[in-house]
């Protein structure tokens, strides 16, 4: 009895053991209602049976398994999860071990291989579908590309176990997979079924170009869609990128443009941008060869009609001539107008007295009063060219002045004939180029990229060019500077020695053959140039400045081809200068005043005209110079008149004049009219017997001036 009761006492024990021992297997926490308790999960070795009832107890699901669902699972997850979490933790424990779990029927799931889920699993098409590990079918339609093409590309992406197919005509894809791997092929699905972008219709374009080149801005265009296309944004600026296509035609300066009309627009806007008038940039440039032996001596008998503080003062013995002074007298000379210059040069003098103080006066040169002999200078300074060139901003003008020597290329013997040489003759240009291209800078400075070359053809014997061809010399210069606006700049420094041969003879006799030598010599003397390049831009912005540029280029040319009335002048004379003082100076100069144009205060003068003057013997002499008094004897002396290109020296040079002028002929449009008044015929004098130097008296005086 005892031995009864102490056996049903042990099995109680082992009993209330091994429910406590299942009890720790299976922990959870039911503290809310059954649709929102939280799990926690603790499961070590425990079998998969086990699991599938603790996992039906708490999701409500019936779950049918045969015995090849076997094995044992370890979960430690500390964290609470819901009922719908511990139900795809418990698909995913499943997948683990090669299982999965399918629909069947209400609340019933079907816990069977992987590899035999692609005929078992749920189809779901457009309804919301579980995100868990278990095995489902979808069927998903493809809208914009083809179906065979979506497989190819999701195929590397499917489950071992799953499967993926194309249905053509539906244009439909079947896959068998996880329910999760399916939502993540879905996503991805979703950017690849994209519409196509569809083709733009394009349209033929013509764009008439105001200002730019048509064939360099094709050239740029072409550049800016290569760029484009090779850039990761390409696409953003135009939508077609192979299907524009840019022309150019010369004929009309225009470009052919095909394009879709939003890539035409964005191409529009681009080459607005860059169809803009570009600034343009007048050039004066003076080429000369300068002898520096014959400057040198040039320089010492330099003088100069100069006011000292306003006093009229003698330079003389100033030495070798230097750059300033030289630029002045090319000045006159040439009508070269160099930047910065003048009528006067300004020069500062400093003098320290006894009593060692110091001080500072202004010694005024005029720039083209030189006196000496104008061969003179001509001999030291040989202006090769004065080109003037107008050119646009960044634009290259060239400038050719030669002619076209032939040179012998190639010899060939003609072995037909024995004495025959055929020659292949190439022709070169020689004489002066000069290249220049501006590039107007901030601050209205000009960047000058110049390349000037001087070349010749040197004397040679008659049998050596005959032989060879002519030898050349050259000289050239290739830099870049950067000028103010309508300032000069001075290149220089080529310099040059070569022999100079030099003959000098008796007249006549030294032309007698053989003899003549007895009465000539010949001197060789080697002779030193420089080559300089004085350059000048003006910016042109506007195209009243062209205008100015023009006038001015017209008053030169009438200048130089005499294209005004002789003997007349126009002058207008500084604010502040008295009347008496301007009729002092007229009457100095031996004018007279034909008319005064009041509105621009303008003289028109009539300068000093050819003149005989009379001269006569007095009469208590006469008896000496005749034999039967009384008589009287006169001579004759005829007085040339003034020109005016000397007048127009004289007035300029004089401190109370601003400005005088030829009265053209010819005057381009828009210039200012002077009407011309009528010769007044010339008043007689009381005085008109006596001798004159400078003509007879003033046509009409300064009171009587029509001052209207």
């Amino acid at each position: 009895m005892k031995m009864k009761t102490v056996n049903r006492y042990s099995l109680f024990v082992i009993c209330c053991m091994l429910f406590t021992v299942h009890c720790s297997l299976f922990t959870a926490v039911y503290a809310e209602s059954p649709s929102q308790q939280k799990i926690t999960f603790n499961f070590v070795e425990v079998e998969i049976p086990a699991v599938i009832k603790f996992i039906s107890d708490i999701t409500d699901k019936n779950f049918i398994f045969d015995e090849r669902v076997k094995g044992k699972v370890t979960i430690i997850a500390p964290t609470r999860l819901t009922v719908e979490e511990s139900f795809m933790l418990f698909t995913s424990i499943l997948e683990l071990k090669g299982f999965t779990v399918v629909p069947s029927g209400t609340k019933a799931y079907k816990i069977i291989p992987v590899s035999a889920a692609k005929q078992s699993g749920g189809l779901y098409k457009d309804e919301k579908t579980p995100v868990n590990e278990s095995y489902i079918t979808r069927l998903l339609p493809v809208e914009y590309i083809k179906a065979e093409d979506a497989v190819r590309f999701i195929q590397p992406m499917v489950s071992r176990d799953g499967h993926i197919s194309s249905f053509g005509p539906g244009n439909y894809i079947l896959i068998v997979d996880s329910a999760l791997n399916i939502e993540k092929i879905l996503s991805i699905l979703k950017n690849i079924d994209q519409p196509q972008v569809k083709e733009k219709s394009v349209k033929i374009n013509v764009y008439s170009l105001e200002n730019a080149d048509a064939t360099e801005l094709s050239k740029v265009l072409e550049g800016i869609l290569k760029s484009a296309q090779s850039s990761k944004g390409g696409t953003a600026l135009f939508e077609a990128m192979g299907g524009i296509s840019i022309t150019a035609d010369k004929a009309t300066n225009s470009l052919i443009i095909v394009a879709s009309q939003n890539d035409y627009q964005n191409i529009s806007e681009v080459i607005k941008s860059l169809d803009k008038r570009r600034r343009q940039v007048f050039v004066e440039a003076m080429i000369i060869e300068a002898s520096i032996d014959k400057l040198k001596e040039l320089g010492t008998r330099w003088r100069a009609a100069a006011r000292h503080n306003g006093e009229p003062v003698a330079i003389g013995g100033v030495g070798n001539m230097d750059s300033t002074a030289l630029m002045s007298v090319l000045n006159g000379l040439t009508g070269f107008t160099m930047g910065g210059i003048g009528n006067f040069l300004n020069v500062p003098i400093t003098t320290i007295s006894s009593a060692g103080t110091a001080t500072t006066s202004t010694l005024s040169v005029p720039g083209f009063a030189a006196l000496f002999s104008l061969s003179d200078f001509k001999d030291a300074v040989n202006v090769l060219s004065t080109p003037q060139i107008l050119t646009s901003d960044n634009e290259e003008a060239e400038i050719v002045v030669g002619e076209n020597v032939p040179f012998i290329s190639k010899r060939e013997r003609d072995i037909t004939t024995t004495n025959t040489v055929l020659s292949s003759i190439d022709r070169k240009d020689v004489g002066i180029t000069l290249k220049i291209t501006p590039q107007i800078t901030e601050g209205d400075y000009v960047k000058l990229n110049m390349y000037q070359e001087i070349s010749s053809v040197k004397e040679g014997t008659e049998s050596i060019v005959t032989t060879v061809g002519p030898t050349t010399t050259k000289s050239s210069k290739k830099t870049a500077v950067v000028v103010k606006d309508a300032q000069t700049v001075v290149i220089g420094g080529l310099i040059q020695e070569k022999d100079e041969e030099t003959v000098a003879k008796t007249p006549l006799l030294g032309d007698i053959p053989l003899l003549g030598w007895l009465f000539k010599y010949k001197t060789m003397a080697k002779k030193k140039t420089n080559l300089l390049v004085f350059l000048t831009p003006h910016i042109v912005k506007e195209s009243e400045q062209l205008s100015k540029i023009t006038k001015e280029k017209h008053k030169a040319f009438a200048m130089d081809e005499k294209l005004y009335i002789e003997g007349e002048l126009l002058v207008k004379f500084k604010d502040g200068v008295t009347e008496e003082r301007i009729k002092e100076i007229i009457a100095q100069k031996g004018a007279s005043v034909i008319k005064f144009i009041s509105n621009i205060k303008v003289y028109h003068l009539k300068l000093r005209p050819e003149q005989t003057v009379v001269y006569k013997k007095p009469e208590d002499s006469a008896s000496t110079y005749c034999i039967s008094p009384p008589c009287v004897v006169e001579w004759q002396e005829v007085m040339p008149g003034q020109g005016v290109e000397d007048a127009i020296t004289e007035f300029s040079s004089m401190p109370e004049v601003q400005y005088a002028e030829p009265n053209y002929k010819v005057r381009i449009q828009g210039d200012m009219p002077f009407p011309e008044a009528p010769k007044p015929s010339p008043e007689k004098s009381s005085n008109s017997d006596k001798p004159r130097m400078y003509g007879g008296p003033l046509h009409q005086s300064l009171s009587g001036l029509d001052r209207r």
